[in-house]
């Protein structure tokens, strides 16, 4: 049984392993204020009644510290990047098979909360509020992957996926425009349903590839000269920042299981950013779909289908490096953070299910830090929730406060750092 999260979380990120810096005491009322739309404001409500850091333990490892953001002074001045991060949109137009799909899924004993049929009003409102996110002066948002109902198990038929993909494109363009750069990567549903790896959600997403990494964006560049429109992955720079955008579905010609893959000649393409990155003295913020770290908590993630499969492999590549700070992923639909050596790893939960977040990343000279945003669909967030019966899932899903508000500090000598 997936047992819910209860306490907060502070972590300190070494080779030896995650230690506990914060201990987090609070009242749990945080379902019932996200379903009636108050994300922002429920974990400010909580008392934290301790606060205890701890220096590095071991040489060669840096001081990962995380702050929840009542405890956290305002940021010096602007920040240097801010983009938002979302997820698992799940689109599917309206159709026989979707009908089809939805009453076998109501007639399962055991169920998620995903309601693929709340999509058409759901996407509409999320594009909208990234749209004023974007007016508000943001640099760019990057979709993690599932922006479909691709893959394997929803048993979608492959005209109708291409369908769906030149729809979900169509719509998003039309609400959030052209010039204000939004970056797809693949999940393992943007794979066609009738194999062919992820070409035909290429065809529809990454049309305007070239666009994207042309260097006179305002908000930086393409840090890769070497970039091109059959490569899904690419790097983004703005002054001491480096985004690495990672295609979690390399080499993946049909999916079975959800699991991810990193290929030899894009692990190639990470080494060099990371060296590239290393010698201008530049931090890396990581986004992918499927995970590389267990989260926090027990019997709530596969390890046969939530992972990149040689994510070890990946793991060891990062850890010769000291200055990758934060790896953003979605595809479980939750809210969490955790640690391992040296590197906050945060997924965020599902646009399309409770409790229907994005994320904002604000990125300063020595900190990063995430918020969690609920799409405006409280009727919907609230009909999600319910649909789900699975013990403690919802809670898992909404995550601790300090997994949807944190500070992540990321210079060992900042004034921040207590």
């Amino acid at each position: 049984r997936a047992r819910p999260y209860r306490c907060g979380l502070l972590l300190l990120a070494s080779f030896l392993g995650p230690a506990c810096l914060l201990h987090q005491q609070a009242d749990r009322h945080a379902a019932d204020d996200a379903a009636h739309g108050q994300s922002q404001e429920w974990s400010m409500r909580r008392r934290l009644h301790k606060v205890k850091s701890r220096r590095r333990l071991r040489p060669g490892s840096h001081l990962i510290h995380l702050r929840p953001r009542e405890l956290s002074s305002p940021a010096d001045g602007p920040p240097l990047l801010r983009f938002a991060v979302y997820s698992d949109t799940h689109y599917w137009v309206r159709s026989s098979t979707r009908s089809a799909w939805m009453r076998r899924v109501a007639a399962a004993p055991v169920r998620d909360g995903l309601v693929v049929d709340a999509a058409e009003e759901v996407l509409p409102l999320l594009l909208r509020q990234l749209s004023a996110f974007a007016a508000s002066g943001a640099d760019f948002a990057v979709h993690a992957g599932d922006a479909v109902c691709g893959g394997s198990s929803f048993q979608q038929e492959g005209g109708e996926f291409e369908t769906t993909l030149r729809l979900y494109r169509s719509l998003e363009a039309s609400v959030l425009g052209t010039s204000w750069p939004v970056y797809h990567l693949p999940g393992n549903h943007d794979i066609h349903p009738s194999g062919g790896g992820t070409r035909a959600w290429r065809k529809a997403m990454c049309a305007n590839a070239s666009r994207e990494c042309d260097a006179a964006q305002p908000w930086g560049h393409a840090c890769d000269a070497t970039v091109h429109a059959r490569t899904i992955y690419r790097a983004v720079c703005a002054r001491a920042w480096r985004v690495l955008l990672l295609d979690a579905t390399d080499g993946i010609d049909s999916d079975s299981d959800g699991r991810g893959h990193i290929g030899a000649t894009q692990l190639g393409w990470l080494r060099a950013q990371l060296d590239a990155s290393a010698a201008a003295r530049q931090s890396v913020i990581l986004v992918m779909h499927q995970l590389l770290v267990q989260p926090p908590g027990d019997g709530w993630v596969d390890p046969t289908q939530d992972f990149i499969d040689n994510r070890e492999e990946v793991l060891a590549l990062l850890a010769r490096y000291d200055h990758v700070r934060l790896s953003l992923h979605g595809h479980v639909h939750a809210n969490s953070i955790a640690t391992r050596g040296g590197v906050v790893f945060v997924t965020t939960a599902s646009a399309a299910e409770y409790p229907m977040h994005w994320r904002e990343v604000s990125v300063y000279e020595c900190e990063v830090r995430l918020t969690t945003h609920a799409v405006d669909a409280p009727l919907q967030r609230v009909r999600s929730r319910d649909a789900d019966p699975r013990l403690g899932r919802n809670d898992i899903k909404l995550g601790p406060s300090l997994a949807n508000y944190v500070v992540i500090n990321t210079c060992a000598n900042s004034r921040h750092r207590h």
